[in-house]
């Protein structure tokens, strides 16, 4: 799903020398989040575009869809971890979750859970339940209606990637929101006139990287006539790693410069409990 009065508003701005920022995946750091974006000192007209997954595994999620949501200059794409819980989180889910749900706490999504839930918890420990079953709601339509990718002159915007084997015109949420190694180990470029920025995968996972190169981004080697990488992966892991760099990334598609912010939250093994308590 594409949302073209989105995709014209952003590609004026890059024609009027405005910056456009591309934030990796989020995953609940927003302390991390609202640091990278004070860094980058957005002006009138700039903008920043979260690659989604702004949810699970990380501390709160829900103050970044709330900050996403609510920031006139901020825009996102839809990731899998968005899809999952567009898919499966509810209150009454919570009960007795189903392989869908369960799926989805697994993979980060009780972190998500809790932070809704300690949202509208009053101090007196008391769960305004009517209040969180109306906002989860609510973010879930969100979510629902943001695009699969972003479609500009010289760039293509989306979590995963695309499948090398399908015509672009034909891509689904399944190849955008899922894919990795066929995408990462093409030899042609997936779209002859664009980069195609993503996140999704660590990029210490991706080809010609290793556990020596965190917090690096990734360009791939295959070219565009231009001369620029085919594909560029920003996914700089700011929640992987205890003992290992954690870095939230931001790239300017105007003049390809990167700024970078060191994870803010303490994220030790007692802190990784807290956010998991629902």
């Amino acid at each position: 799903m594409r949302n073209v009065e989105l995709e014209f508003n952003l590609q004026k701005s890059l024609d009027e020398g405005k910056n456009v920022w591309v934030i990796g995946d989020v995953h609940g750091f927003n302390k991390t989040l609202r640091s990278l974006v004070e860094k980058i000192d957005l002006q009138e007209g700039d903008y920043v575009v979260l690659l989604g997954d702004l949810i699970d595994r990380g501390p709160n999620s829900y103050d970044v869809v709330q900050f996403a949501k609510n920031s006139e200059n901020i825009i996102c794409v839809k990731g899998n971890h968005e899809k999952m819980m567009i898919e499966s989180f509810s209150l009454q889910g919570l009960e007795s979750p189903g392989i869908d749900l369960a799926t989805w706490l697994y993979n980060g999504g009780l972190a998500t859970a809790t932070s809704y839930i300690n949202a509208y918890t009053d101090k007196s420990g008391n769960e305004l339940t009517e209040l969180l079953d109306m906002a989860i709601n609510e973010d879930k339509i969100w979510m629902n209606q943001l695009p699969s990718e972003i479609v500009l002159d010289k760039w293509r915007l989306v979590h995963a990637g695309y499948d090398p084997e399908i015509d672009l015109d034909c891509q689904t949420d399944t190849e955008m929101l899922h894919i990795r190694k066929p995408f990462h180990d093409a030899t042609e470029p997936i779209d002859s006139q664009r980069t195609v920025v993503f996140g999704h995968t660590p990029t210490v996972s991706l080809p010609g990287l290793n556990k020596s190169s965190w917090g690096k981004i990734w360009h791939s080697s295959v070219l565009l006539s231009s001369g620029c990488s085919a594909a560029i992966g920003i996914d700089t892991c700011v929640f992987h790693k205890l003992d290992a760099p954690a870095v939230l990334t931001a790239y300017n598609l105007q003049d390809n410069r990167i700024i970078q912010q060191s994870r803010v939250e303490l994220w030790d093994k007692k802190a990784i409990e807290k956010a998991n308590e629902v």
